[in-house]
């Protein structure tokens, strides 16, 4: 009798773990030729296109690489790294929950996503080949008109620009088309709302969200050279990662665009800083590599035709409530205005070192950032024409505030230089 028993014990276990071990397998990993030709920016479209058929969210994360995560079900995250090239493209785990993984082996749910994920990457790819895609249509050549005397004369004609209407927060900006993409120029764009241990910046990532739309609709940059770090993606590693990153896909025969709102901060020395989401400001000595003086140094030396800065930003040592930053330190510091050396960089920011940075209710924006993607979205391509009125706009709307909430924008560097 107690040899049925041991054996009918040992039965159960034995299927226990077959029926466990049946639903783990190992992590597939997928790298896939692409057969027909495309270019990266196609390659991207049809990517990012199946991942959302299959219920994936998507973000790129820098150039050629995409993070997508499904989101359909609440009982299980994935999370993959998508890298392509108009050659390849590589599936690679990146993150999970509930899915058992060891580190080698993980949940058969998680293969399955991605496989199915794989088929409907390769079924777009066989419709491009089949022809059901767009095609690429051929640059317009110029008419000649021809005279009475039937001699040629060439008619001249201003391009004609579309404008595209968006809408972030309350305000409805109405970007003026690019007349061609700007392929070599960059973007670094950062909005920090909601930090781990400080105050908010209120509608940070709102305003950054528009002025990465500027910059690729108005400026010509196209999406996937436009780096957008929002809220807890702008930790202290990633702002010293994507400035690294930034450097070296920097192009001599472009532009480097550099945008900024969250809270600034002033050191017990005066130096400034911009403050990642991870970090409280009385520790931020710990982090020489965002202190603006050798962010603007570094930017100096890349090999590029100009650096763009623009920082919505306050170094006061306030929050946008008027709070202090330094926990039961006044804010006595004055921060040190922050010397551009180089004629190649030019910074356009939200005030004085001094001044508040205020948002600005009316439109759901930062008050600096709204009238400064207003001013510049209409095609403006040269600082010193929309400076005077941006400047007009926001010193009378933060007056309207307060006294204490003055904030006059200012320009460091060269004013006149091309934006694009």
């Amino acid at each position: 009798m107690l040899k049925k028993i041991l054996l009918l014990l040992l039965t159960i276990v034995l299927f226990l773990s077959f029926v466990g071990c049946s639903r783990v397998k190992s992590v597939l990993h997928i790298k896939e030729p692409i057969k027909i030709h495309l270019s990266e920016k196609n390659v991207k479209g049809v990517i990012e296109s199946a991942a959302k058929k299959r219920g994936w969210n998507v973000k790129e994360v820098a150039h050629g690489k995409i993070e997508a995560e499904y989101a359909r079900s609440a009982k299980y995250m994935a999370r993959v790294n998508i890298f392509y090239d108009s050659n390849n493209y590589e599936i690679e785990y990146l993150d999970s929950k509930n899915l058992r993984y060891d580190g080698v082996k993980i949940h058969k749910t998680y293969n399955s996503l991605v496989s199915k994920l794989r088929k409907e990457i390769n079924v777009g790819f066989k419709r491009i080949s089949k022809g059901k895609a767009p095609r690429r249509t051929p640059k317009e050549t110029p008419k000649v008109v021809y005279a009475k005397a039937s001699k040629p004369v060439s008619k001249v004609r201003k391009p004609t620009y579309k404008t595209i209407r968006r809408r972030f927060g309350n305000a409805r900006y109405n970007f003026r088309t690019a007349s061609e993409e700007n392929l070599n120029s960059y973007a670094l764009v950062i909005g920090i709302d909601k930090y781990k241990q400080n105050p908010r910046v209120i509608y940070a990532d709102t305003s950054a969200r528009a002025f990465a739309e500027l910059v690729n609709i108005t400026f010509g940059v196209p999406k996937e050279n436009i780096i957008l770090l929002l809220n807890d993606e702008a930790t202290s590693g990633e702002l010293k990662a994507k400035l690294e990153i930034i450097k070296e896909l920097a192009d001599s025969r472009g532009n480097l665009y550099i945008y900024y709102a969250g809270h600034g901060v002033p050191s017990k020395s005066g130096e400034t800083y911009i403050l990642p989401y991870d970090m409280s400001a009385d520790a931020m000595y710990l982090e020489p590599n965002l202190k603006l003086k050798n962010i603007y140094a570094k930017l100096s030396k890349i090999k590029v035709k100009n650096v763009f800065v623009f920082i919505d930003s306050c170094f006061s040592g306030k929050d946008d409530r008027g709070g202090l930053l330094y926990k039961g330190v006044a804010p006595i510091i004055r921060g040190k205005k922050t010397v551009v050396n180089t004629n190649k960089i030019t910074v356009f920011s939200a005030g004085k070192s001094d001044d508040f940075a205020n948002d600005y209710r009316d439109k759901k924006q930062r008050m600096f950032s709204y009238f400064l993607i207003e001013g510049l979205s209409k095609g403006e391509t040269k600082l010193n024409k929309v400076y005077p009125d941006i400047k007009q706009q926001v010193k009378k709307n933060s007056l309207k505030k307060g006294i204490g909430y003055i904030q006059v924008p200012q320009i460091y560097g060269n004013k006149k230089r091309s934006l694009y």
